[in-house]
């Protein structure tokens, strides 16, 4: 299917693990000519307070972050060690980590709709 012309798509609500944020793109023939995303809330600058720290330390302080989703941070900051350290995980070890996803993901969304 083709389009001709000039087409504006715009998402007035995009959902972030803390806010929400816009997205509008303006779309000429088959080539997004403009795009404009808008985050509604200011930085948090959680980087800060890992400047200075040892390599084994940014798990365990960004677990801390949010009390519902800490596995995410603390993955996070794992692979970006990992990634720094030209490290690569796979196998039994990057399954627990997908393992650990799930779980929070189920924990979340439970607590979304159960209690939040």
């Amino acid at each position: 299917m083709s389009h001709r012309g000039t087409r504006v798509l715009r998402l007035d609500a995009l959902a972030r693990v803390e806010g929400e944020a816009a997205l509008h793109l303006r779309v000429q023939e088959e080539t997004v000519t403009e795009a404009r995303l808008r985050i509604y809330e200011p930085p948090r600058f959680f980087e800060a307070f890992l400047i200075g720290r040892g390599h084994t330390e940014p798990p365990d302080i960004t677990a801390r972050i949010c009390g519902i989703c800490p596995v995410a941070y603390q993955m996070s900051a794992c692979q970006a060690i990992e990634n720094a350290c030209g490290v690569t995980v796979d196998g039994p070890l990057a399954e627990l980590r997908r393992l650990l996803y799930c779980g929070e993901w189920i924990e979340s969304h439970t607590l979304h709709i159960y209690l939040l």
